[in-house]
């Protein structure tokens, strides 16, 4: 069965985040997947900056997607209050069992941090020897209030890098995070986190509801 789907973002960072949904769908046997998040910003006309008019406009713009995933952060309002909003917003606009939200705690950010070998690996010193303590263990992890800030810490801490070349390196922190989502293993560190587990569940449920029904 195939499947297509619109992940509706925050960010650039979003971009990398379409690849890692379309190999958790593969994962749980639809047999091609399909999905992109469109610049809403490029549409020809204005689309609004809440959940309920980018749901309008991509149903305008995507009528035949079969599923829309929409990513926002918990931030410090938690994963029931940003579910409760997107459940609100596609109210009446399109049936709940096609949207799936993604809500990271409290920033997707955080899952990128679950892994440390990986972040070393992607701040270019994987044989650092360092323990990276500025990084909390997995059970703790969800409670960081800016893990942004974090993660761009524990990167730094791992290049082992100084004076400019410190500076040069911090640019290149977007960059590292694209890597750092396209690398995301669906079955590593990141399943300690409550927040992506919850997610995964929602991902098993829509599979389930479509190719076994």
């Amino acid at each position: 069965m195939k499947v297509r789907f619109i992940l509706v973002g925050e960010g650039s960072s979003d971009l990398r985040l379409v690849e890692h949904i379309e190999n958790l769908l593969i994962q749980e046997g639809f047999s091609e997947v399909s999905g992109e998040t469109p610049d809403l910003g490029m549409f020809k006309t204005p689309v609004g900056r809440s959940v309920r008019e980018k749901l309008v406009a991509i149903l305008k713009y995507y009528p035949h997607a079969d599923l829309i995933f929409v990513h926002r952060d918990a931030d410090n309002v938690g994963v029931s209050v940003r579910e409760q909003e997107i459940s609100s917003a596609a109210n009446g606009l399109i049936e709940s069992d096609k949207v799936i939200p993604v809500v990271p705690v409290t920033m997707l950010e955080t899952w990128l941090l679950a892994d440390i070998e990986e972040v070393k690996r992607v701040a270019g010193n994987p044989s650092y020897r360092g323990s990276l303590d500025c990084v909390p263990p997995p059970r703790r992890l969800e409670s960081v209030r800016d893990s942004k800030q974090l993660l761009l810490t524990a990167l730094c801490e791992a290049s082992e890098t100084q004076g400019a070349r410190l500076t040069k390196f911090k640019k290149r922190f977007s960059e590292m995070r694209a890597r750092l989502t396209l690398g995301l293993d669906p079955e590593g560190p990141v399943r300690q986190l409550d927040s992506y587990q919850n997610f995964r569940r929602q991902i098993t449920s829509f599979a389930q509801r479509n190719l076994f029904e």
